[in-house]
């Protein structure tokens, strides 16, 4: 089933929105919490793990709601379409410090539960959003082809997240630091800004976005049951793996970025940081029909590894990188940004092929169920590994401040922060290689597997239909 590409456009804009306020999330909600806030790391570590298994619970909660839905909007969009405005009010609460100096209990309370409201208004968009594409198409190379797009607007939408919040807000030299004269207020409003600009995209996705491919029966299997045919699946098992990993090394990436661009290389915010961040996901978009064409080519998983080799080589530069060098510090983000983009198309494009995979194995359709627990065990994952990030920058004697005050770091955390930035992504993507060679779902396997389901739904309708006519006979 092919699509329009202007329909491809509006589903990218979709994460264009979620990623604006995921970008500045990822790049700026732990450096926010320790030195604007004032939150020590080691709590910050805490909010992070607390909030992320609740959003996890959500996750999968909500991928069982849209599977039930019926609505004239559609079993995905209705969320899409009216879930946008408190998905943009909810990203607000995270940006606000309302405490002084000390008080880390009420510090850690309130981050933890403003960060559990956002991620449950984000699951109520952002869960149907991931799911719709399964009911978009059932095109193999399509859905490669509807991600690639996806994916280059999502970073669009990280650059817009990351590098103008850089500009706005991180730093006494960002624009809004400059008018309010506080980093509080400048990342208040900086939110703001975004918050708005989130709301009006997520709509122009919901309302220019069609569902197709559905199912004609409904998934009435409980959690534990559904978990355990998923598992029972070598696809999922492993498509999971790979996704799981790449996603995680590339959060550790944006969490602790900031802390290498301003901390351990000197550079402090402003226009400043926000080239750093620009430039690599410039790069990114840039690269990423590159890697499409490369996929459509070659089987997906000999081009994935290829570019997690690349990238674990490439990061491991940024342990022995200069402070204060530009230039080197600039080709860093260039080489880097060429493979995320390939990091991020590959595995994505992966994770809807096991829905059908799945429907022929088990004879149900559940989209919704499936992209609940696949973002369960992301949360979790994500909760976990940027707790740990946090947790190791506090270990390593890295001291919060208030308000963005420049504060002398020991040396030991700027090493620790250039360790984890240029060790410890690559170790896990390299380390994916393995799910997605093993994971690998071949061009011909899957046609084979979606003529078989034709072949059954087309049946299944017919037997739904003689039904009707017996039916409206007697009566």
């Amino acid at each position: 089933m092919k699509l329009k590409f202007k329909e491809k456009f509006f589903y990218g804009l979709g994460d264009l929105s979620a990623n604006i306020m995921f970008a500045a999330i990822s790049f700026y909600l732990l450096y926010f919490f320790v030195n604007v806030g004032g939150l020590k790391a080691e709590l910050a570590s805490a909010v992070f793990l607390i909030a992320k298994f609740w959003d996890a619970v959500t996750d999968y909660l909500m991928g069982r709601i849209s599977d039930k839905t019926k609505s004239k909007w559609g079993k995905r969009r209705v969320y899409m379409l009216f879930g946008a405005v408190p998905f943009g009010l909810a990203f607000l609460l995270l940006w606000i410090a309302p405490f002084g100096e000390g008080a880390q209990l009420g510090k850690m309370i309130y981050y933890t539960l403003a960060y559990m409201v956002f991620n449950t208004a984000w699951t109520v968009v952002y869960i149907p959003y991931n799911a719709i594409t399964a009911n978009m198409t059932d095109n193999y190379d399509e859905r490669t082809s509807l991600n690639g797009i996806r994916i280059a607007l999502a970073n669009v939408g990280i650059i817009l997240g990351a590098a103008l919040f850089a500009l706005f807000a991180d730093g006494q030299e960002s624009l809004f630091y400059e008018l309010f004269g506080n980093a509080r207020h400048a990342y208040l409003a900086s939110a703001g800004i975004f918050a708005f600009i989130s709301i009006v995209i997520m709509l122009l996705c919901a309302g220019n976005v069609k569902e197709r491919v559905d199912s004609i029966e409904q998934n009435d299997k409980g959690f534990f049951v559904t978990l355990k045919e998923f598992f029972k699946l070598p696809e999922f098992r492993n498509v999971m793996m790979c996704y799981l990993l790449s996603m995680i090394g590339f959060d550790i990436i944006m969490a602790v970025f900031m802390f290498f661009i301003n901390d351990s290389l000197g550079f402090g915010g402003g226009t400043m940081a926000m080239i750093f961040v620009a430039i690599p996901l410039l790069c990114a978009i840039a690269s990423s029909f590159v890697w499409v064409k490369l996929s459509e080519k070659f089987n997906k998983h000999k081009v994935y590894t290829i570019a997690c080799a690349y990238m674990a080589f490439v990061l491991l530069f940024a342990i022995f990188v200069p402070a204060s060098n530009v230039a080197t510090t600039v080709l860093l983000c260039v080489f880097a940004g060429f493979g995320m983009s390939a990091i991020q198309i590959l595995p994505y494009a992966s994770v809807p092929d096991v829905v059908e995979v799945d429907e022929y194995v088990n004879g149900t359709r559940r989209e919704g169920a499936y992209y609940g627990i696949t973002q369960f065990m992301y949360k979790v994952a994500n909760g976990v590994s940027i707790a740990l990030v946090s947790a190791v920058l506090g270990a390593f004697g890295y001291k919060e401040s208030m308000d963005g005050a420049i504060i002398e770091q020991p040396q030991s955390a700027l090493l620790a922060v250039r360790i984890v930035l240029g060790a410890l992504p690559g170790a896990i993507f390299l380390i994916s290689i393995i799910f997605s060679h093993r994971a690998n779902l071949s061009r011909e396997r899957f046609a084979s597997i979606k003529k078989q389901l034709d072949i059954r739904r087309a049946k299944q309708e017919q037997e739904n239909q003689t039904i009707t006519q017996d039916e409206d006979a007697v009566e």
